[in-house]
């Protein structure tokens, strides 16, 4: 019996399911209109982003409550070129997300910068240095 994973799926459980969408729509992702409290996302590669709201998962999870704090799984998006980070960066902190990481050259040789969606989920920007 083979037990491997065949497939991924990232969860953000969305205190406001409408904006979550627009950050990931800034972000450049092809995020469908929800037609209720669970939208899914095929993302580059094949993985899958879901989002559903707190009242979906506190309807699955008998006593389960939102944490308190930021979120704590991370997710990362890679770019073609450092130019590419700045311009996502900008486009996402104009519009009011937090950006708690300025983008800067890693000394991993990677372009690097974190935004936070509205959920407070770290999202790291990142594209190999030339």
């Amino acid at each position: 019996m083979d037990i491997t994973p065949q497939s991924t799926v990232v969860e953000i459980v969305a205190v406001d399911l409408d904006r979550s969408l627009e950050f990931y729509r800034l972000l450049g992702l092809t995020v469908p209109d929800p037609d209720g409290p669970h939208v899914e996302v095929t993302l580059p590669g094949g993985n899958r982003l879901a989002f559903d709201t707190e009242d979906v998962i506190a309807g699955m999870h008998p006593g389960w409550t939102p944490p308190s704090g930021p979120g704590r799984v991370a997710m990362a998006f890679g770019f073609a070129g450092p130019d590419a980070v700045d311009a996502m960066y900008e486009r996402l902190t104009r519009a009011g997300h937090p950006g708690p990481l300025e983008p800067f050259d890693a000394p991993w040789g990677q372009r690097y910068a974190t935004v936070e969606d509205p959920d407070g989920t770290s999202v790291d920007l990142f594209a190999p240095l030339p």
